[in-house]
């Protein structure tokens, strides 16, 4: 039988124990573990670029849309009022209505607005985001003076990121618009100015 001495036994743990307490190959795991954040944060900071990009998208459309459905005039509304001459020295005097702004036809200006959101889903790539699609028109308000719509979509992250089943997100945004007439100097039809 093969028998090591205390001593060589001694020598190997000790070689042993000298080898495990080396820095040697340190390194290279600390550029490992870097590269590996490196890695992720590149994947997260892309993924969360392509939706704020997404997103932006979306903020454009639903503007667009808002101001599309502002165009359309209530012209019954708006020539009702036409001032005559108790109307045109009550407003000399101080004592006129209150411009309420201009009055919308709110049927016209749903229409319109549901067209350019469906326009803008069927132009193709070339007019929106590939990543972005379902967008819908959540809600419509319309109070004769003011449109106010909110509206979605859902947006594809690019790159998964490992070990989660993210591979798309709900964003939402809402825009609303007033329509103003100009300040003039034409009172009650007669131009002072």
């Amino acid at each position: 039988m093969y028998h090591l001495g205390h001593n060589t036994f001694s020598k190997q743990v000790h070689a042993i124990h000298a080898r495990l307490k080396s820095e040697r190959g340190s390194v290279s795991l600390l550029i490992i573990g870097l590269f590996m954040v490196l890695f992720t944060t590149t994947i997260v900071l892309t993924d969360i670029s392509s939706i704020y990009l997404a997103k932006r998208s979306l903020i454009l459309t639903t503007e667009a849309a808002v101001q599309r459905g502002m165009k359309n005039l209530d012209a019954s509304q708006y020539y009702s009022g036409e001032y005559n001459l108790t109307e045109m020295l009550g407003t000399a005097a101080g004592r006129g209505q209150k411009d309420p702004g201009i009055p919308i036809d709110c049927g016209a200006g749903k229409r319109d607005v549901e067209e350019v959101i469906f326009n803008w889903q069927t132009r193709g790539d070339s007019y929106n985001r590939g990543n972005i699609n379902g967008v819908s028109l959540d809600s419509f308000e319309c109070d004769g003076f003011q449109i106010y719509i909110t509206s979605s979509a859902v947006a594809n992250i690019p790159i998964p990121i490992p070990f989660t089943n993210i591979e798309s997100v709900q964003i939402r945004t809402h825009a609303g618009a007033v329509g103003e007439r100009a300040k003039s100097n034409n009172y009650s039809g007669l131009d002072i100015g």
